[in-house]
């Protein structure tokens, strides 16, 4: 019984998580495309940033995968260096 309100209350929030995002986009139309754009932007940082380390012989990688490229798309450069940032721990 315990597992079915802790499932029912996830899934309550994610439903009201889905109604604020739906409602942000409808009001700004290029949303999605600002979101595309800074993903692709952080990802060709993180590929340009790990190839510099690289070439410095400093230590520090940050992988390519959908969690990053997720990160990169909601945060933008700010993202990116968290992400460094993370990756020296």
């Amino acid at each position: 019984m315990e597992n079915f309100y802790s499932q029912s209350i996830i899934a309550i929030v994610a439903v009201c998580l889905a109604v604020i995002l739906l409602g942000n986009l409808r009001r700004k139309g290029n949303a999605v495309f600002m979101m595309v754009q800074r993903g692709i932007v952080g990802f060709l940082a993180i590929l340009g940033l790990n190839k510099m380390f690289e070439l410095l012989a400093i230590p520090l990688f940050v992988g390519i995968n959908i969690w990053t490229l997720l990160t990169c798309a909601f945060l933008g450069i700010p993202g990116v260096c968290m992400l460094f940032c993370l990756s020296l721990f």
